[in-house]
């Protein structure tokens, strides 16, 4: 897997670093409302962070995370996994909430899903039911939703889910 992917002039994705810049980055953003309720149902400290994501930082991580990067500055992350042999699972957030609902999300998922179904037959996300926000980017980005599940969330609870894929 490539260290960076250009999208345009603005826009690059960059893997994720072992070092404390990209973990402190982590940090603030799993402060963000938007980030601790739809992507990991609660805030996170740095040693919480540095554990979690110190593996995905490895050449041959199963859950490869790069940062996106806007204008020189990281402003979130969007990671992948493979579900199967024919399917890759993207998940995303844009952690700095002054640039949510402008488009940021959508260029990012179109341009990652577009670049891993050179790799597989489908890619997957599974938002949450109630993040409205996520749904209208990924069905921007092409996505259709399939279907709604329940399954429990990082920390336990019952959560409502669709899955949605993109061929």
């Amino acid at each position: 897997m490539e260290k960076e992917l250009i999208i345009d002039d603005k826009f690059k994705l960059v893997r994720l670093k072992d070092d404390d810049k990209d973990y402190k980055d982590l940090e603030k953003w799993y402060k963000e409302k938007e980030v601790n309720t739809y992507f990991e149902q609660r805030e996170m400290s740095f040693e919480e962070i540095k554990n979690k994501y110190q593996e995905r930082t490895k050449e041959n991580a199963k859950v490869p995370v790069y940062m996106i990067n806007y204008e020189n500055n990281n402003i979130g992350i969007i990671q992948y996994s493979r579900k199967d042999q024919d399917t890759l699972e993207i998940d995303i957030f844009i952690g700095e909430a002054n640039l949510l609902s402008k488009g940021i999300g959508s260029k990012v998922v179109t341009f990652f899903s577009n670049y891993l179904l050179k790799q597989c037959k489908k890619v997957i996300m599974c938002p949450l039911k109630d993040n409205i926000r996520a749904i209208k980017c990924y069905e921007k980005s092409g996505f259709k939703i399939i279907k709604e599940f329940e399954e429990k969330d990082t920390i336990g609870n019952n959560q409502v889910y669709l899955l949605m894929e993109k061929e």
